[in-house]
């Protein structure tokens, strides 16, 4: 089965007008396609395969939705209108198979792109895609094909993306229990399951991972530096007391370490 995505892209954006497509224009928007097909590739290997942590840490199923391509076969003229056959590369065994693969990456695709340009989120590497086509390109037509017939069809004016602003930082604190670790040489991570922020998962030191290590089967309590990623600050075992630091001894640490600080604030 050939898998066919065919593209027409039309505006004022230069080479438009004259059928051509621009490198300097497309090169990146076109990189990004490719790079939210193999998402949406990972993520229905994800489901089908029921794994969790799939392609959480860049592991073999994620591995293997890299291997799919788009290939460039033609551009068409009247506006300008690329064609590419879904292929992977040479070597790949994909659990699913190329032909079924690539068919429901690509209808699943195009319905988030269908969703993103209307403001619903669905995604984010849809809405990058979506984000990353120059200026000048006015309307925008996607058509997938198996063996010449159609299985997915989007078709629009303009984008309208939602504008998804990262919250501000914060320091989070939990308290719960340790569900699995990430150890060197690949990702260290640390991953709590709390009551009020259901599961977690950390990036952490090797120190810490192995520090973990010793309260799997305990109750524990952390904090979490929680941004774009989650960053563990600190463990450790919730039946322990937290060490009392004396007034005297926070007093000279003040002077020792921030005297110069201070004494700039104080001016």
């Amino acid at each position: 089965m050939r898998v066919e995505l065919k593209i027409v892209f039309d505006g004022e954006e230069p080479g438009l007008a004259e059928h051509r497509l621009s490198l300097s224009s497309f090169a990146q928007p076109l990189g990004n396609l490719l790079k939210a097909l193999q998402r949406t590739a990972s993520a229905i290997l994800a489901s089908a395969l029921e794994d969790p942590e799939y392609g959480a840490r860049g592991g073999n199923y994620a591995a293997e939705a890299k291997l799919l391509d788009l290939e460039l076969v033609s551009v068409e003229g009247g506006c300008v209108s690329p064609t590419f056959v879904c292929t992977s590369r040479p070597g790949a065994q994909l659990v699913l198979g190329l032909e079924d693969l690539s068919k429901r990456a690509i209808q699943k695709l195009l319905r988030d792109i269908d969703s993103e340009r209307q403001g619903r989120l669905a995604s984010v590497a849809a809405r990058k895609y979506l984000a990353s086509l120059p200026k000048g390109v006015r309307s925008q037509r996607y058509t997938a094909t198996a063996d010449g017939e159609l299985v997915a069809e989007v078709q629009f004016v303009e984008a309208n993306l939602l504008d998804v602003t990262v919250g501000p930082a914060r320091l989070i604190r939990l308290r719960g229990s340790i569900v699995s670790l990430g150890f060197e040489p690949g990702m260290t991570y640390v991953s709590i399951k709390s009551d009020s922020h259901g599961t977690v998962k950390c990036t952490a030191t090797s120190e810490q991972v192995e520090h973990a290590v010793s309260l799997r089967n305990q109750s524990i309590v952390a904090a979490v530096h929680e941004n774009q990623k989650c960053v563990l600050i600190w463990l450790r075992d919730a039946a322990k007391d937290v060490p009392r630091v004396p007034v005297d001894a926070t007093i000279d640490h003040l002077r020792d370490r921030w005297s110069e600080t201070l004494r700039v604030l104080a001016q």
